[in-house]
């Protein structure tokens, strides 16, 4: 049978090259899109567990004694062991870390052949950025497979629907169903004939490669039904051991020229400021440059063997080298393989995550901004879980969620039906400059109130798919351009949107629904009444559009949208960091273009400036002109400064100066009254002073959103 299987991939004509490669990088773009697919399904399951979280950093003060709606990652400890809440969370988080891992080693094989990942692909989404393949109704695994089709068995999977739900029976047997085995598969899919589209009669599920009826005209959306994430890999190993009937490989074809596209990008060994390689057994860049067959065969067969070895599609390259086992790079391949004695774990061990290198890269704090004994939350969830694949910890998760103890958001708010929320949940009102617990556990009650919650949902789900689609339409730039930026707080900001509207109103987020893009030749402003174009006809109490709402550099449009407290430079040029931009700083509500100015619109009314480690505390301001260009005209902070506001020494600055702890929506607010004109000088002699109008009183929306991490 293996014999038979290769035969068909050897000497092939050379006639169906075209097609070949048309179908090799559809299946390159379908496994992006499978490990997409369960990124943000995960994510909304993860988030609807219940729990608070605090907001801890090396050296910060910012936030003691608060605590913030919504989960996260827990470390343990002998004083304090998980609950059976934190224990679920930190299982779960461990598997969609490992997925973020998978999509990155995905889209460096597809770039390694010539394919630049897209994340944005109508295989998932609409043209508006909704999750089509989430709707309700939806049976379908995209690529993978459709449930109707499952034999009814137990468990009986055949009514099972794949949508956004609470982390509940349902959905823990959907997860397991996605990480199931290739054979399991086989076992219990009925597999009807079809028709292609050339009219030839196939399977429905399990198509050996390679596909003879599939045309150099044709995409992943073409592609047959897989059956199992394993077969899909194995049709794609498949592919790339073609041989034609001219002697030429069809790898040879696909890494002609690999410096043309070939973009290969890592977020978890090499990318500063990582301390340390969090899977050092993991090669997550492929070297194709050589053009060596062999070479870049072992690196990509090593990259499924990680993915598969953490969880998906476990037996697949036990198959491949079964297949191919004469060939050099499987020689190679399982010599490499030998397991260590004493392995702990089913997952391999270079396949696990290091601990060491989780703590340098994650190390814990405490609200006062000590180094504790104790690895951070999302450290520990990680290194304690590695061991296991998917399967195995979602079995464990489905055991954890019968205990009495557990809940998630939307029973929470079934069990306290008014006014669930009091200033003692929130912690405590020491830290200076944060708006009160009280102001904020009532802000809490009325937006999850029964005249206010539909309003709240919408505009929390349509937060959670814009900031979705900023990191999307980012990814798609970051694999196409190597100067582009990877959108690192927007995935924290992501959980964090859909986190808050399972908090709020008890509903799982609507990411089905899209959004629409924004208009060209608008400015679309940061937030609370700082409209800078006054054609716009908002109010001065009108929060930002939710079209503009974003979270992260890079994924914010275009001018006067930057919000958070994560600084960058006026002059570009860097990542995203709270304190590592050098020189004048880039000022929210008045940044020059897309990805300055900060992140995170509309301005959380906790969100603080942290101290900067070149202690430049200066911002550079704009002035715009009139639509439809908006042309920015660099101006200078009014010379004569209140002394009660700011320090004498700036008194005569160029740029507006900020301080370390001040309210990252008090310097919007300058700056946007800066660029408005509205700050006027008042007095003489000693007694100069400037005016400054009073800001809005902070919005609900404001007041229940966490700072940005």
């Amino acid at each position: 049978m293996q014999q038979e299987a290769t035969l068909k991939l050897k000497n092939r004509d050379i006639s169906y090259l075209e097609a070949d490669l048309a179908c090799v990088k559809a299946i390159a773009q379908a496994t992006v899109n499978v490990e997409l697919f369960t990124i943000p399904l995960y994510m909304v399951s993860l988030y609807s567990i219940q729990g608070m979280h605090q907001i801890n950093s090396a050296g910060s003060k910012l936030y003691t004694g608060r605590w913030w709606p919504g989960s996260g990652a827990t470390p343990a400890t002998e004083k304090k062991p998980l609950t059976t809440n934190e224990n679920v969370f930190n299982k779960v988080y461990s598997v969609f870390i490992e997925e973020m891992l998978h999509l990155q080693l995905a889209s460096n094989m597809a770039s390694t052949i010539g394919v630049t990942p897209i994340f944005t692909s109508k295989a998932l989404q609409s043209d508006d950025y909704g999750w089509h393949c989430y709707k309700p109704s939806s049976t379908q695994i995209p690529h993978i497979l459709d449930f109707t089709d499952w034999k009814g068995k137990d468990p009986d999977l055949s009514k099972l629907t794949v949508e956004l739900r609470a982390m509940n029976e349902a959905q823990v047997d959907l997860f397991l169903a996605i990480e199931e085995k290739a054979e399991r598969g086989r076992e219990m899919l009925s597999n009807p004939s079809v028709k292609r589209k050339n009219g030839d009669v196939g399977t429905k599920y399990f198509e050996a490669a390679p596909f003879n009826w599939f045309s150099s005209s044709m995409g992943e959306t073409d592609l047959p039904l897989f059956g199992s994430i394993g077969h899909m890999y194995l049709c794609y190993w498949d592919y790339l051991e073609i041989t034609y009937s001219d002697g030429s490989h069809l790898l040879s074809h696909l890494i002609s020229s690999p410096e043309d596209n070939s973009l290969q990008r890592d977020q978890f060994n090499n990318a500063p400021p990582r301390e340390a390689k969090q899977y050092p057994g993991i090669q997550t860049e492929i070297e194709s440059a050589t053009k060596d067959l062999n070479n870049v065969k072992l690196q990509l067969i090593n990259n499924i063997n990680a993915i598969t070895d953490q969880g998906e599609g476990d037996d697949v390259v036990k198959t491949i080298i079964e297949r191919w086992v004469t060939e050099p790079w499987a020689v190679s391949f399982q010599k490499a393989q030998i397991k260590k004695a004493g392995m702990l774990g089913t997952v391999q061990s270079k396949f696990q995550p290091s601990k060491e290198g989780l703590i340098k890269d994650y190390p814990g704090y405490d609200d006062q901004g000590n180094p504790t004994m104790a690895a951070s939350g999302s450290a520990q969830a990680r290194f304690d879980n590695g061991g296991k694949d998917h399967f195995e910890l979602f079995d464990e998760v489905k055991s954890l969620i019968a205990k009495d103890d557990y809940i998630t958001w939307d029973v929470w708010h079934k069990n306290n039906l008014n006014k669930p929320w009091k200033a003692s949940m929130l912690g405590s009102d020491e830290a200076p400059n944060l708006p009160k617990t009280t102001d904020i556990a009532e802000a809490l009650n009325r937006l999850g109130s029964a005249s206010e919650i539909d309003n709240t949902f919408t505009i929390f789900s349509s937060s959670a798919v814009g900031t979705i689609k900023g990191i999307t339409t980012s990814l798609n730039k970051y694999w196409a351009d190597p100067k582009s930026q990877f959108p690192s707080p927007a995935m924290g900001g992501s959980g964090d949107r859909v986190s808050i509207c399972w908090a709020v109103t008890g509903r799982c987020p609507d990411l089905v629904t899209g959004i629409e893009n924004q208009q060209k030749h608008q400015l679309y402003h940061a937030c609370q009444g700082m409209a800078i174009d006054e054609s716009s006809g908002d109010d001065k109490n009108a929060c930002a559009s939710e079209l503009a709402y974003h979270s992260c550099k890079g994924s914010n449009d275009c001018k006067t949208q930057g919000g958070c407290g994560f600084v960058q430079s006026a002059t570009g040029g860097g990542n995203c960091s709270s304190s590592a931009a050098a020189g004048l700083k880039s000022a929210p509500a008045d940044n020059l273009c897309g990805s300055f100015g900060g992140c995170a619109v509309p301005i959380s009314a906790s969100q603080l400036y942290p101290t900067q480690s070149d202690e430049n505390y200066e911002m550079q301001l704009y002035k715009f002109g009139d639509a439809p260009n908006f042309h920015a005209e660099k101006i200078k902070w009014p010379e004569l400064v209140a002394r009660d506001m700011l320090p004498p020494a700036v008194v005569e600055k160029n740029s507006m100066p900020y301080q370390p702890g001040e309210a990252v929506y008090d310097v919007a607010w300058r700056s946007y009254c800066a660029a408005k004109g509205l700050v006027k000088a008042q007095g003489s002699g000693h007694n100069k002073s400037i005016h400054i109008p009073s800001p809005p009183t902070p919005s609900d929306i404001r007041l229940v959103l966490p700072p940005s991490t």
